[in-house]
């Protein structure tokens, strides 16, 4: 026996307007209680949908009842003291009704050209158990508007829309950027790209009150400038003193080093050399230093470091005072 299918056609009659939000009224599931001769009625003298006054005669579809069994398409019989919704002649009944069925629509600020299907599960009793449609892909999607993107620009959310804008000025974000989440082990931020620079600025929490950016300059060849911290024993802040210029300098290694500043260490004074200790000190050590206050007036001679202290000798007895001094190993 060889079986034949036939091509039926799914589309159905297009409807002028199709529901965004539940349209509140009085259902009646017609006089068998089948769907056959439904009405939906309004307490209201007029009925406007996604944006369409609609009129008598007009054909809309209602997708977004908060009793999902009232879903379908209906006829708007009257428009008087009550609107009345009419479930349409050739899509009251259960018979009627196959999964896949589409229907478009004429007007609407929102749904204005879309498709909206008829999906499975059909309902076993019209007006009785839901009935589902689903708007095709296109039916609030996101669009692209705004000026010209540039190379590595970010767009951003930028209306109640939805709409994606293009960044046309310097601010691009109105709040902070958090990126969360899982990274791989080996994720990154990068800022711009080779050939295009980026740099990464950080805001402090007054208004108007400078930021912190780290940039790159051309290294003169493909080399990587990392900045990485050491093994730590506690929680460390480095704060980057004012130098009183546009431009400065940082002191640096080639090996790794250590560093400690001390002011107004406190000298019992009584000879010329006077011992400060201070564990962190070695015999490799280098340590700098003045006088902050002193009883008399003298200069440094030399400083000599040692295991745990270091010895200050001066060009003669300082008196009771304060020493400053940095150690460097």
């Amino acid at each position: 026996m060889t079986q034949t299918q036939y091509n039926v056609y799914p589309g159905l009659t297009p409807v002028r307007a199709v529901s965004t939000s539940n349209v509140a009224g009085t259902y009646f599931n017609g006089n068998t209680n089948n769907g056959v001769g439904a009405t939906l009625t309004i307490a209201a003298s007029s009925l406007t949908v996604d944006s369409v006054v609609l009129v008598a005669g007009d054909r809309v579809l209602l997708q977004t009842q908060t009793n999902t069994n009232q879903q379908g398409i209906y006829i708007v019989r009257t428009i008087a003291a009550t609107v009345v919704l009419e479930r349409a002649a050739d899509y009251q009944s259960i018979e009627q009704m196959k999964a896949g069925q589409f229907v478009s629509v004429a007007a609407g600020s929102v749904n204005a050209g879309n498709f909206y299907s008829l999906v499975e599960p059909l309902p076993n009793e019209l007006g009785i158990n839901a009935l589902v449609f689903n708007a095709d892909p296109s039916a609030g999607g996101v669009a692209y508007s705004g000026g010209a993107s540039t190379a590595d620009a970010l767009p951003v959310f930028s209306d109640t829309a939805g709409n994606l804008k293009a960044a046309t000025t310097t601010v691009t974000l109105g709040q902070a950027l958090n990126v969360t989440g899982a990274l791989s082990a080996t994720a990154g931020v990068t800022a711009g790209s080779s050939g295009n620079a980026g740099t990464f600025t950080s805001f402090p929490t007054t208004a108007a009150n400078g930021t912190l950016i780290v940039s790159a300059l051309n290294a003169g060849g493909a080399f990587n400038t990392t900045l990485r911290n050491s093994v730590m024993g506690q929680s460390t802040v480095y704060s980057i003193p004012d130098i009183a210029a546009a431009t400065g300098g940082v002191v640096v290694s080639t090996a790794a080093v250590s560093m400690k500043s001390v002011a107004g260490a406190a000298a019992a004074g009584g000879a010329a050399a006077q011992s400060f200790v201070d564990a962190f000190c070695t015999a490799g050590s280098n340590v700098i230093g003045n006088w902050n206050t002193q009883a008399n007036a003298v200069s440094v001679f030399k400083i000599v470091p040692g295991a745990g202290s270091f010895v200050v000798t001066s060009s003669a007895d300082a008196g009771v005072g304060t020493f400053n001094y940095v150690i460097m190993k």
